[in-house]
């Protein structure tokens, strides 16, 4: 334990921009599946940016039964999961300096909606593991946000943290989980309310 609180980050809109790629892998899965050609485009994407995966699936194929719309988009997941580890994402300016900064001062997580296997796809595209002493997605567990960040601060022992996000749920999740959220203004959403806020990924260390 580095300190008496450790920061916890989410991925999309917070330390990448993996649209672009999560895109291709998406459409080219759903073009073998159903034959359908550039279904997703970035507008959906962005809609969905931080939203569960039941919710994803609700989203992009409202006409399909349950069961389907589930096999579909865990179809998607695993193609975007091999496609990421591949080709990655785009991280936001100067990521991987300032994670080096702060975790020499910090022990660093990431807590993410994501499906399993998202965080490795970044860690093995982008070399970002060794910042990062612990990570979380919906996709292990199944529960909401503010559980994860709860369960991940209890595995590592530590009763305090920050989050960093930026959604209104990753907000939401802050709340439940009774930690302060720093709202990276940069990223997908539009939050109102926060407890500290940053205009780009390096001014963390202003704060910390």
């Amino acid at each position: 334990m580095k300190n008496d609180f450790c920061l916890i980050f989410d991925m999309d809109g917070t330390l990448w921009d993996a649209t672009g790629s999560i895109l291709n892998s998406a459409n080219e899965v759903l073009e073998k599946e159903k034959g359908w050609k550039d279904y997703l485009d970035l507008d959906t994407l962005n809609r969905v940016m931080g939203l569960e995966i039941e919710e994803i699936a609700n989203i992009y194929f409202p006409e399909l039964e349950q069961e389907e719309k589930m096999d579909l988009i865990y179809k998607v997941m695993d193609n975007e999961n091999l496609y990421l580890s591949k080709h990655g994402g785009i991280l936001y300016p100067n990521v991987e300096s300032t994670l080096q900064i702060l975790s020499q001062k910090y022990d660093l997580m990431i807590v993410t909606n994501a499906q399993e296997g998202y965080t490795d796809a970044m860690y093995q595209s982008h070399g970002l593991k060794k910042y990062f002493i612990d990570e979380l997605t919906y996709g292990e567990t199944m529960k909401p946000k503010g559980q994860n960040i709860s369960l991940i601060m209890e595995r590592n022992n530590y009763q305090k943290a920050y989050y960093i996000g930026d959604t209104q749920k990753d907000k939401d999740a802050c709340e439940f989980a009774k930690i302060p959220f720093v709202y990276a203004s940069y990223g997908f959403g539009d939050v109102k309310d926060y407890d500290k806020k940053i205009d780009s990924f390096e001014e963390l260390l202003n704060l910390f």
